[in-house]
């Protein structure tokens, strides 16, 4: 058992003493009763309140306080309006943010952290505390400053670096980070970063080759603010390693900063190996004056393993966060000194000192916490438990309401027309209608729905864009090569449909309610272990059932009910409805006593495919029931009566829910040079997130959706399925790999997809500005022009990732690059990514040219022995 004492040689503050605290003037203006967004810098004694103009934009030796306050379940960001709430009753989630600069002496970092414990107190401490550092931010913090990114002066104020020359690099994601450099230097390039050169008569923005469209657009973007703001006659765009394309004047003026002579630009740099993440809980408690955390527990948690009202926990989940819990009765000094304590543990621990770091108070757990559970009740600070929705709706009602829709993952009431195929080695078998609603766990299926149109509202207002639904169902027992003939068909399939369809890949067990609904609640899944089912080298012969077997039914309406084969060895119990098909060809349903009347409407539904049927209650078995179904079940009856624990059946038979919309995550997907992806949270999601030239990611608990924005390049595509299950198996809540992922096409999003965000309108993306044409409209403004750079200079378009050397030549600019000097050196000492046959490739295209006098593609287009040649003289074979 780890047990860890925190010392006060841990501590990089002082214990504050809770009965000497004084609340500063400017947070006695805010009433604990409003929403708003605040921003305050800190001064030596005092904070200083920001106006809104300068909200988004710190500086590195300084540290800020930061609050937002919304209505529960609502998102908050700068541009929030201060208003009183005066209806009774409305919850109100307080957030108190502190930022420290990355250069921040440690005087102010102290002050920093008294002073949210100043707000905190002026808000009764109901507030949820988080500790932010440059660079490492968190995702609700960045969330705020979405619209124009967050910009980081050198200095502690506008007086600190004279005006220009400045350079400023962006970095991160959702949103971007615009930082200014300590030295305008070559040093501080890398081909995965945009740069900003500010000079007195031109801001120059430097597109690094290996970044995205999204970099690209707030590098001009911030490049246009800067122009504004500082009255700058010109905006320059720079391709990396396009450099000498420039005009002779702007070269001019580049080279007085930054000597072209002297360029050097680094590979964009790996992204580290991160440990696998695992979730600690440890107990806290205070003994004989010392802080003491013991853990109690590791792996998945629950929201039981935080018991006690006066009890404090630590939550571990380096390296995204370390989370203390306050226990609503614990006492008022806890909690003005849970933020010192978590501090303490990461020193303890030796973790970066950038490790983020949050207190929150039972009861008001913030969605990113509650994330970290599988299931969790909210209640409010006096221990209410909050209720959900119990009125049911029907399908037709639910697509006039998305929300519901998506919670529910019902698109339409399941009345189009469906096709369903086998699929099998040699071949792939349309099955008739009359047998379509019985699969076999050890093949594959694949299902071709057609929404119905009645799922147009009747005022057009949000139909679904879909018109088709692609499934692969994929039995739990069905060869890996089925899988692959399936996965290839299912392609196919979407190709000749073209528009309007969405793709999903489902395995047994676990069976979204549409695909439930589809079936009208009455699909059967055999275990087909039958070796007289199968035909050599063809499909199953599905007209045949097995001689005898059982059917246990799960679920109790048309979109979450399905009959599922068990073994004799399975425990009945008296809440299910069984359907048994006996040796003499009889077919019994049996329910148990205390079988709700819906389930038992179901099991009919299912048993009339078998034949006519019995019905018979618990209790009230006839003798007629027994001779039919043998000893075996009626043993297992029995059973029932003395079992103590519920066997869970090998099958999973529970249809999965959606998460609520609080814990529900978007994610950008990414390719980074050495071709990895990553993924990144977008906190306080909305359609504004989603862009043409980026796939995303929707996960929503019981379903990930995976949206393909159509000016994605091919790379990304092919990986958006093993995208989706890298960020199941990494999510800190166990959940099953093999869950549903559908993949959605820009503009042919389900309503089960747009239900998720809080608005939708479909003709946004028409407006969405790309990179080329923001490029086009600031080099080519009354579309003639040169755009400053030299006539007939190539513009390199942007891209996710960028290859090693394959062979081919298609695309020069997708090569890495390396320095001239490197390429003509010792072979031993390349990258392990050069082929020393094909250095040229490795070139920038300024180099290029100066060596061989001549473009790559004109390069190409020579005879291979002159290629050659060329390169022995040159020095690059």
């Amino acid at each position: 058992m780890q047990i860890l004492d925190i010392n006060q040689k841990d501590y990089d503050q002082k214990r504050p003493v809770y009965e000497d605290i004084k609340i500063d003037t400017a947070f006695r203006k805010i009433s604990p009763r409003s929403i708003g967004f605040h921003v305050w810098r800190i001064q030596q004694d005092h904070v200083e309140t920001l106006p809104k103009e300068q909200y988004g934009t710190f500086y590195d030796e300084c540290a800020y306080v930061i609050y937002a306050a919304s209505l529960t379940g609502t998102t908050c960001d700068k541009s929030t309006i201060s208003r009183e709430i005066k209806t009774p009753g409305a919850a109100i989630e307080r957030n108190i943010h502190f930022w420290l600069g990355a250069n921040i002496p440690a005087e102010r970092s102290k002050s920093a952290a008294y002073k949210i414990i100043e707000l905190d107190l002026h808000l009764d401490h109901k507030t949820t505390q988080f500790r932010e550092s440059q660079g490492n931010e968190g995702i609700r913090f960045l969330s705020y400053f979405k619209d124009d990114g967050i910009l980081v002066h050198s200095g502690s104020d506008a007086s600190s670096t004279p005006t220009d020359p400045r350079l400023y690099q962006i970095s991160g994601t959702a949103p971007q980070r615009c930082v200014q450099q300590k030295t305008i230097s070559w040093q501080c390039f890398n081909s995965g970063q945009v740069m900003i050169l500010q000079t007195a008569s031109i801001v120059f923005v430097w597109i690094g080759r290996s970044t995205g469209s999204v970099e690209r657009i707030f590098g001009i973007r911030m490049g246009e603010r800067l122009k504004q703001q500082h009255a700058i006659a010109e905006l320059a765009i720079v391709d990396d390693g396009y450099e000498q394309s420039m005009s002779i004047a702007r070269k001019e003026v580049w080279n007085g900063y930054l000597n072209l002579a002297k360029r050097f630009v680094k590979p964009m740099p790996l992204t580290p190996t991160v440990a696998e993440r695992l979730l600690k809980l440890y107990h806290c408690d205070t003994v004989n004056g010392v802080f003491r955390v013991e853990l109690v527990k590791t792996g998945a948690l629950e929201q039981a393993d935080l018991y006690g009202r006066d009890s404090i926990y630590i939550v571990d989940y380096f390296p995204q966060a370390i989370w203390i819990w306050i226990g609503r009765s614990s006492h008022k000094q806890n909690r003005a000194e849970a933020m010192r304590h978590v501090r303490g543990y990461v020193i303890k621990k030796g973790y970066p000192a950038g490790t983020p770091v949050a207190r929150v108070i039972d009861g008001l757990e913030p969605a990113e916490f509650v994330s970290l559970f599988p299931a969790w009740t909210s209640a409010d600070i006096n221990g209410n438990t909050v209720k959900g929705l119990s009125e049911k709706f029907d399908a037709l009602t639910l697509i006039q309401r998305p929300r519901m829709a998506a919670k529910i993952q019902l698109m339409d009431d399941g009345s189009g027309d469906m096709t369903v195929y086998q699929i099998g080695i040699d071949e792939v078998k349309e099955i008739p209608n009359k047998y379509a609603k019985t699969f076999y766990s050890g093949n594959c299926y694949a299902v071709h729905y057609e929404v119905a149109c009645s799922t147009e509202n009747a005022n057009g207002s949000l139909p679904n864009s879909i018109r088709n639904v692609v499934y692969l169902w994929c039995g739990l027992n069905a060869p890996p090569e089925h899988r692959t003939i399936g996965e290839a068909f299912l392609a196919e399939m979407c190709e000749h449909l073209k528009k309007n369809v969405v793709q999903v890949r489902i395995a047994e067990g676990m069976e979204p309610p549409h695909f439930l609904q589809i079936f009208k609640g009455s699909l059967i899944v055999l275990n087909a272990q039958d070796p007289s089912l199968e035909q050599a080298g063809a499909v199953v012969n599905i007209r045949q059932y097995p001689t005898s077997f059982v059917l246990k039914v799960v679920g109790n309406a048309t979109y979450t009910c399905k009959a599922v084969q068990v073994s004799s060895k399975t425990l009945y119990y008296p809440e299910d409805c069984y359907i048994l098909k006996a040796p003499d060809n009889e077919v019994w349903i049996w329910c148990g006593q205390y079988s709700t009347g819906d389930s038992r409407e179901m099991a009919k539904s299912i048993a009339g495919q078998l034949g006519e049927y019995s019905l018979v209650m618990e209790g009230n078995e006839t003798d007629e029931f027994f001779n039919s179904v043998g000893e075996k079940f009626l043993k297992q009856l029995k059973k029932t009566t003395t079992a103590g624990n519920i066997i869970t059946p090998a099958v999973q038979t529970n249809v999965a829910q959606t998460w609520d919309r609080a814990v529900i995550g978007l994610y950008r997907c990414q390719l980074l040079e050495d071709g990895k992806p990553t993924l990144r949270q977008i906190f306080g999601f909305s359609q504004q997130d989603l862009r043409p030239d980026s796939i995303f990611l929707l996960d929503a608990g019981s379903i990930v959706y995976v949206w393909i924005g159509e000016q994605t390049v091919v790379e990304e595509r092919a990986q958006c399925w093993e995208l989706a299950r890298q960020l199941i198996a990494t999510h800190p809540v166990q959940r099953d790999t093999a869950m549903p992922i559908a993949a959605v096409r820009q503009g042919e999003e389900p309503i089960t997809f747009v239900g998720f965000f809080d608005s939708w309108d479909r003709k946004r993306f028409e407006s969405c500005v790309l990179y080329e044409n923001l490029r086009s409209e600031i080099e080519y403004p009354n579309g003639v022009g040169a755009g400053g750079r030299l006539p007939g200079a190539p513009i390199p378009v942007p891209r996710s990732s960028v290859r090693s050397d394959d062979g081919s030549g298609d695309d020069f600019d997708r090569y890495q690059k390396y320095p001239l000097d490197m390429l003509r050196g010792d072979a031993a000492n390349l990258p392990a990514s050069v082929n020393p046959t094909r250095k040229e490739i490795h070139l920038t295209h300024d180099d290029f040219v100066t060596v061989f006098s001549m473009t790559y593609h004109e390069f190409e287009e020579l005879p291979k022995w002159k290629q050659v040649e060329l390169k022995k003289q040159k020095k690059l074979f």
